[in-house]
Formats: C-alpha cells, sequence, structure tokens
C-alpha cells in the first residue's frame, strides 16, 4: 500500500501513505471507524444497545431467527452458544458489516441500520470492537495501532494516550510489545493487543468476539477484570460472544444463550437453570463450572 493513494482520508504510517477507505472493513471498525468528527451524539437512551428481531440467512439458510436483547450502561450481556449458531454473525449486524434481512439495531437510541454510512460511522465512533483476530493493521507497530484509535476516535492529549497504551500493554503482559508488528506476535498476543485498543478509548459499547480464545488460564482471568475495571469507570455497555460457559458467567451480569439462530434464554446462572429447559441445563453443566457469587459479579 506505500506509494499513491486514491481519494479519501489517508494517514501516514511507517513512512508510507495509506487510504483509510481501502482498509478492509474489519479492520477500519475495530481502529478508527469514528474518524470522521463528532455531530453531537449524546447519550440520552435508556439502553445503550438494543437488538429487535434481527434475522439474517446466507443462501437460504437461516442463520439468525428473531434475535432480539439489549445491553445498559455499566451492565456486561454474553451471548453464550455452540459453535456455528450465529455469534459473530450477530456482531457483525450489529456493526453494519452484515447487513440484516430484517430487525432493528439501535446503539445510543439510533438505529444504526438505517442510517447513512456517513451518519454510521460518527456513530461508530462510540464503540470499541476486538475480533476474533485482532484485526490489527500489519503495517503499523502495536503502539501505533493503538495510538491509532485514540487519535481518530478521542479527544485525549498526548501525554494521556502515551501513557494509556503503557499501563494497558502492562495490564495484559505485554510491556515490551509496543515497537513489535502484529506479524512478530503470536495469536494470543495479536488477541489481547486488540482488546487493549478496542477499549482504550472509552467507548461507550464495547463489543467483544471471543475475547479470552487461546489464552491460558491466568492471562484470562487478567484479560476479563481488565474489561470489568475499564467499563466500570466509564459505564461503558459491553457485549461479549463465547462458546465457553466459564467466560461467559465470569466475564458478564447476565448471560443470553444463543442456539440455531434463537435466544432461548436469558438471565444469571440461577434463572437460567429455573427455565426447565433440558438443553440449557445440560449445555450449562456439562463442564461442572460453578459460577461467580452474584455478589462479586455485581460488585467487579
Amino acid at each position: 500500500m506505500c506509494g499513491g493513494t486514491p481519494s479519501g482520508v489517508s494517514f501516514v504510517s511507517r513512512g508510507c501513505r495509506h487510504d483509510f477507505a481501502d482498509l478492509e472493513p474489519e479492520k477500519k471498525l475495530a481502529a478508527g471507524a469514528g474518524w470522521l468528527q463528532d455531530g453531537g451524539m449524546t447519550n440520552d437512551a435508556a439502553d445503550v444497545l438494543q437488538v429487535t428481531d434481527i434475522h439474517k440467512s446466507f443462501d437460504g439458510v437461516p442463520l439468525l431467527r428473531g434475535v432480539s436483547l439489549s445491553v445498559k450502561a455499566g451492565e456486561r450481556l454474553a451471548v453464550l452458544g455452540p459453535g456455528g449458531c450465529g455469534k459473530s454473525t450477530l456482531l457483525k449486524v450489529i456493526l453494519g458489516i452484515v447487513p440484516a434481512d430484517s430487525g432493528e439495531v439501535q446503539i445510543l437510541g439510533k438505529n444504526i441500520l438505517s442510517l447513512a454510512r456517513s451518519e454510521r460511522m460518527k456513530l461508530l465512533r462510540f464503540v470499541g470492537m476486538a475480533f476474533q483476530q485482532g484485526a490489527l493493521f500489519d503495517f503499523m507497530t502495536v503502539r501505533e495501532n493503538i495510538l491509532f484509535a485514540m487519535e481518530n476516535m478521542t479527544d485525549f492529549p498526548v501525554l494521556e494516550r502515551e501513557e494509556r497504551v503503557n499501563a494497558l500493554l502492562d495490564a495484559v503482559y505485554l510491556p515490551a510489545a509496543g515497537r513489535k508488528l502484529p506479524s512478530e506476535l503470536s495469536g494470543g498476543m495479536r488477541r489481547r493487543v486488540g482488546i487493549v485498543r478496542a477499549l482504550v478509548t472509552d467507548p461507550k459499547l464495547a463489543l467483544l468476539d471471543e475475547p479470552t480464545a487461546g489464552l491460558d488460564p491466568v492471562t484470562s482471568t487478567v484479560v476479563i477484570d481488565m474489561i470489568h475495571k475499564l467499563a466500570a469507570r466509564t459505564q461503558s455497555a459491553s457485549l461479549c460472544v463465547t462458546s465457553s460457559v466459564e467466560v461467559a458467567f465470569t466475564f458478564a451480569t447476565k448471560v443470553a444463550i444463543l442456539k440455531d439462530g434463537i435466544v432461548v434464554g436469558q438471565g444469571t446462572w440461577a434463572e437460567l437453570h429455573e427455565l426447565g429447559d433440558a438443553w440449557i441445563t445440560n449445555f450449562l453443566d456439562l463442564r461442572e463450572f460453578t459460577p461467580p457469587a452474584p455478589e462479586k459479579m455485581r460488585s467487579v
């Protein structure tokens, strides 16, 4: 991508000029979807995220079948389900990467599915996204990846940006990774950097796709604790999709169970068991996991 650039927003990294419009959608949304200036967005909505009756099919095969859920400020929701049930597709619908066949997605009171592209990009300024594979810019160092998000999505002063990069990389056990390129990192390290980049801007809504997949248990606990602390400080709404029962109930204040594209249950561990659904009970109890006490989850 070095050399001349097409028309549009561009930036310079490692001696090369890059056109933002030419980037892959996941990388653009993950690291700087809000390059447009804030158009006066305010958060007067009771729900930061409201998903209503979302349907999505591929080649005539339904993947999401009437999904509805909501997340309020300061709330952490996990969408839990087996592989292939539509979790990652749901995130892409929420972001507008994949168009829904029908339904509505409101972020901060605005229906993102009906917005013009420019208005959608303004709205996504308030959203942090961590994709499964990190979606890092391969031509930027780790430090540049994280700074890029803050430079284009916040008004943080220069010194604060640098301090945030150092503090959050320390928090996920990557203090020496700032000058490395993504290609020099393991998959788990790239995932951690992607989570840092998603949260460093203090988003109103944080979306996390399998945030601890491939991480060892200790690092997984550290990452979830970091998400909890940052979300509590900023009162961000957080939505995590995962196939891990342990991650879902350690991360979330409530859990939605997704099966075959349908939310078949939603609530706490006890509330989901009280539904009396044999499939839900078997799915939750298969690993013999003991969830954190509700009091501890609320106080994190």
